[in-house]
């Protein structure tokens, strides 16, 4: 008899707002989604670059739309480790836009 196997995902918060982690190629750019990359300087962060939540976790904040993993804190803004601005995560998602790096 086939056994069907379901996958459950359980969210917290608005699943509206929840960003999925999308494959990534070699250099850890990320495949199939915008740009990531800071509002003011327009820094672009690799995989591996992270930040570190109140609870001491620390990982890549866009591989999960700025929630920890760890105490699961919906951060709202995030801080760029270049220009030390602190910006509002969803700005940081360049959708299609395409302007040069500020100089």
């Amino acid at each position: 008899m086939p056994v069907l196997l379901v996958s459950v995902r359980l969210l917290k918060g608005d699943p509206a707002n929840l960003r999925l982690a999308k494959e990534k190629n070699r250099l850890g750019e990320r495949i199939g989604r915008p740009k990531v990359r800071c509002p003011a300087c327009r820094w672009e962060p690799k995989r591996d670059d992270q930040w570190t939540c109140e609870c001491l976790h620390s990982w890549n904040t866009f591989d999960t739309g700025g929630v920890c993993p760890s105490c699961h804190r919906q951060w709202m803004e995030t801080q760029c480790p270049q220009c030390h601005v602190w910006s509002r995560h969803e700005d940081w998602y360049a959708d299609g836009d395409d302007e040069p790096p500020l100089d």
